[in-house]
């Protein structure tokens, strides 16, 4: 065993432009199935994948769900998130409602999106135009990457 390991590449996630995320939708995640309740908060309810059974599995149920309470500003946005609005239409219409300035709720919802598309719950629809860019900039690289193995044989 060496003393020294190479340190493997962890793969990072792409970043997206601000003026783009800004222009991107936001969606919910269609598996995730949910309530509202009636002083406004949302009850998300996530599939679970079955366990195998295991040495106790006959006297532990398994939760066949998880379950996420929203409080009414999440509500609202989980609300939001229906494909139609962009991040800047939520940005500016939670603003609107709750009466803050703008780089502050931007600020705060940018931590909440980040969170809410890493439990994965949310994601994005991103803007065509920057999905076209994304697209050449890869087949681009892609033809650089052949023709230096075919210059190799």
């Amino acid at each position: 065993m060496p003393f020294f390991k190479r340190k493997e590449k962890k793969k990072t996630q792409p970043t997206i432009p601000r003026d783009v995320l800004l222009r991107s939708k936001l969606v919910r995640n269609p598996n995730v199935k949910w309530d509202k309740r009636d002083d406004g908060s949302i009850l998300l309810r996530i599939p679970l994948p079955k366990q195998k059974p295991g040495l106790f599995s006959g006297f532990i149920k398994q939760p066949e769900e998880k379950k996420i309470q929203l409080d009414e500003i999440g509500g609202y946005v989980w609300e939001l998130s229906d494909g139609t609005k962009t991040v800047d239409e939520v940005i500016n219409l939670l603003a609107e409602k709750f009466k803050l300035h703008r780089r502050e709720i931007e600020a705060s919802f940018m931590v909440y999106l980040k969170t809410l598309m890493q439990k994965r719950l949310v994601g994005l629809i991103l803007p065509e135009d920057f999905v076209e860019k994304i697209r050449k900039k890869h087949e681009t690289q892609q033809n650089k990457e052949k023709a230096k193995r075919d210059q190799k044989i």
